[in-house]
């Protein structure tokens, strides 16, 4: 029996992405027989999660020394990955996802350089993630594992009615685009309210669900556009709706730009738009195509050039009959974890250096 533990600071079943990732992830490695699994985890808000790389630590340390392998979920917490590694030998495994190691704070940097570079195994969620850890000249060994998806939010029972009660509008002649993720310049939203949604059919709604910083910029493009009455910001969405969204509109559309230091990494709504037999728009960008193949799960469109996104919408709509079964198979948190576990085993047999 392989005793793991895992340290997450972001951890919950219906939390926001980060924290549904790990904990699906620590689900699916938990379920082997042949491990048996510690966890401490943050479920507290995710900006209170720096406080818990220094919190966690009396527990961290103690737990380790019982364990085989340690595994932290991000690089935040590479300090604790790193005493324990110093304190106990133990070997150290972390999640890399992009923007925890492309962050560009000055002091967030240094303490990467301090603690970030000696583990004994890391694993990028794609390979543009992979290629940005290349920068970082790790010693330990670097495996590409792209996340499983759970199939939570697929109900072939919603009705295209239900949108229009959850909207308060009639959608009858209208095509519906849906974004859903964290409101941040690199999603494009603003860009592509901009230049693309003016040059579609006025019968087009994009709507938008997700909270971030980037609101008001997103609110102001759409006024300058003169298309406000086109655009529907819905802000932080419970799956409920979510799933009514996933289920009935048109399209779903995920207009990455390039952003200096900010990194697409994966792009789990993306899987989470195809499982729900949704045509999904995605720019061919970072770490998007790990998670889209192009005309399987999927259509790419060149990031930044508004008329391949024109061409692309204005098409006719993307096959889906075979996107669910494609995503559902290649996709699944039982494959995922048939890439981490050989690796996590070998580390637990390995012995301390």
């Amino acid at each position: 029996m392989t005793k793991i533990l895992f340290i997450t600071r972001a951890y919950g079943q219906n939390k926001g992405g980060l924290e549904r990732l790990s904990y699906e992830f620590i689900q699916a490695i938990s379920q082997n027989p042949h491990v048996s699994a510690q966890v401490i985890k943050h479920t507290g808000p995710r900006a209170a999660s720096p406080l818990f790389v220094f919190l966690c630590l009396p527990r961290a340390l103690a737990a380790a020394r019982h364990a085989d392998v340690v595994h932290i979920s991000d690089p935040l917490l590479s300090l604790t990955g790193w005493l324990i590694k110093k304190i106990f030998h133990k070997p150290i495994a972390v999640n890399v996802h992009g923007l925890d190691i492309t962050y560009p704070n000055f002091l967030y940097q240094a303490y990467l350089k301090l603690f970030f570079r000696h583990f004994d195994a890391y694993f990028p969620i794609s390979r543009h993630v992979n290629t940005l850890l290349t920068h970082w000249q790790v010693s330990g060994t670097r495996i590409v594992v792209s996340p499983g998806i759970s199939d939570r939010l697929f109900d072939p029972r919603i009705t295209r009615q239900q949108l229009g009660s959850f909207l308060a509008m009639p959608l009858t002649g209208r095509k519906v685009l849906l974004t859903v993720g964290r409101l941040v310049k690199r999603k494009g939203h603003a860009w592509f309210i901009s230049n693309v949604l003016p040059k579609l059919a006025s019968n087009t709604l994009y709507v938008i669900a997700g909270q971030g910083p980037e609101a008001n910029n997103i609110k102001q493009a759409a006024l300058l556009c003169q298309v406000s009455n086109r655009v529907v910001l819905l802000g932080k969405v419970p799956d409920s709706n979510l799933k009514i969204l996933y289920n009935t509109v048109d399209a779903f559309v995920q207009p990455s730009i390039k952003i200096k230091h900010d990194a697409e990494g994966f792009g789990l709504v993306l899987l989470e738009a195809a499982l729900c037999r949704r045509p999904v728009f995605a720019a061919d960008i970072d770490g998007v195509p790990d998670a889209i193949q192009d005309n399987k799960n999927g259509i790419l469109v060149e990031s930044n050039n508004p008329q391949a996104w024109i061409n692309a919408l204005n098409s006719p709509p993307a096959p889906v009959t075979n996107s669910r079964a494609y995503t559902l198979t290649n996709f699944s948190w039982g494959k995922a974890a048939d890439r981490y576990w050989p690796a996590l085993a070998r580390l637990a047999a390995t012995p301390p250096s």
